[in-house]
């Protein structure tokens, strides 16, 4: 057994050797290969900008026309790099295996399958090194120091000391994420099972489904964009733009709806606190699709014979709801809670594309950017505070994960049983 170990160990070194040899060396040898196509590209933009006769500097319509050239040209070879991987580690790994244990067929397959799930978590692994674990453990110990050097906890005096900075913006961070934890996710619940129920009760509900289900194509930049225009300034009459002589009409078609006057010009969602929720509605309005087609396919799954029966023994169509079909696919609603909620906890493009970056609409996300724009008074300390709020956001998720490996392990022991 001692011999086939050293085997696998051998094999493994070797293929690792390999890659991190050849995998460079082909990307810069294609780089460099195929960097002309960059002037290409600029060369492109030159002629379009004589022929259209373009407003904008001829070195900015160059210099992007070579940008594209090279995007379009990395992206390429990236997934020919990604599948010139995984074709040399399967073929070094059948190869060698082959070779140094080509008597025994058994021993053979024993050598590729203690190796072959590391060929594909392997890349995954040493992103996750290299792009988390060492971030965050740089980020927890910047966070521990004084810009001299020394070792302090000042940096986390916004949780007791009154006085510090960032000491009431980071309460009010915490109370509208909390908000959007609960809201959030508990909305698009609601609303996905309803409409999920209802537009299966109806002929049409298939066009109904794809009509909500269609915002979650749209970016959270894109539905802020959307949404700031329908919770914008302005009302029913126009107003008179700068020059005095051209009126313009305000695009707040809500506002317009409320009947309200150009004169109550704020958006709604830069209300004293109401405006969260305007805020949250965006996110709602998105991911309210997702939940009614997950729903949907489930409520679909619920055994036709649990509910011939219910319906015999008299229930009507709320208890055949809430007793029969939710409790079957309560999974499923725990899943898609799961997934809302590690969306909300990343929320960050809702508000920064709306410039929502009062205090009272702060969420943890958005706290460290709004300080890193707004806290110039700390001096020297601000960035080791920027770590700080990024170690206390961190926190945040961690019950959540802890949430999910229960129930992953949960759901494994059923399956055992």
């Amino acid at each position: 057994m001692r011999s086939i170990q050293t085997i696998i160990f051998g094999n493994s070194l070797a293929i690792v050797l390999t890659i991190v040899c050849v995998l460079p060396i082909t990307a810069v040898f294609i780089f460099s290969l195929t960097a002309p196509i960059d002037d290409s590209f600029a060369n492109l933009g030159l002629w379009l900008h004589e022929k259209y006769n373009w407003s904008v500097a001829t070195f900015v319509t160059e210099l992007r026309f070579a940008k594209v050239g090279f995007a379009l040209r990395s992206v390429i070879i990236a997934l020919f790099i990604s599948f010139l991987y995984y074709w040399i580690t399967n073929w070094l790994n059948f190869g060698l295996a082959s070779f140094r244990s080509s008597s025994s067929i058994g021993k053979r397959s024993l050598i590729v399958e203690a190796i072959q799930p590391w060929i594909f978590v392997g890349p995954a692994l040493i992103l996750l090194l290299l792009f988390l674990l060492i971030p965050a453990l740089t980020t927890l110990k910047i966070s521990f120091t004084e810009p001299s050097g020394a070792a302090s906890v000042n940096n986390y005096s916004f949780l007791w000391d009154p006085n510090a900075l960032g000491y009431i913006q980071f309460r009010l961070a915490m109370r509208n994420s909390l908000m959007w934890l609960i809201l959030v996710p508990s909305l698009c619940i609601v609303f996905g099972l309803l409409i999920a129920v209802l537009a299966d009760s109806v002929r049409w509900g298939v066009v109904a489904k794809t009509f909500i289900f269609v915002p979650l194509a749209i970016s959270f930049v894109g539905a802020a964009v959307i949404w700031r225009n329908i919770f914008a300034g302005g009302g029913i009459e126009p107003q008179e733009a700068i020059n005095g002589v051209t009126p313009s009409y305000q695009i707040g078609l809500l506002k317009a709806i409320l009947g309200h006057t150009p004169e109550y010009n704020e958006p709604l969602f830069n209300l004293k606190f109401w405006g969260n929720f305007y805020l949250m509605w965006i996110m709602v309005w998105i991911k309210t699709g997702f939940a009614m087609v997950i729903f949907s396919a489930a409520l679909r799954g619920v055994p036709q014979e649990t509910v011939e029966a219910a319906i015999i023994d008299g229930a009507n169509p709320r208890q055949l709801f809430f007793r029969v079909k939710l409790p079957q696919i309560f999974s499923t609603v725990v899943v898609v809670w799961t997934y809302l909620v590690t969306d909300v906890l990343k929320v960050f493009d809702i508000p920064y594309a709306l410039s929502a970056n009062d205090d009272d609409k702060l969420l943890l996300a958005t706290m460290m950017e709004a300080a890193m724009n707004t806290w110039s008074i700390g001096g020297n300390n601000v960035d080791n505070l920027f770590a700080a709020i990024a170690i206390m956001l961190m926190l945040t998720v961690i019950p959540h994960m802890i949430f999910l490996g229960w129930r992953i392990r949960r759901e494994q022991k059923q399956l055992e049983h």
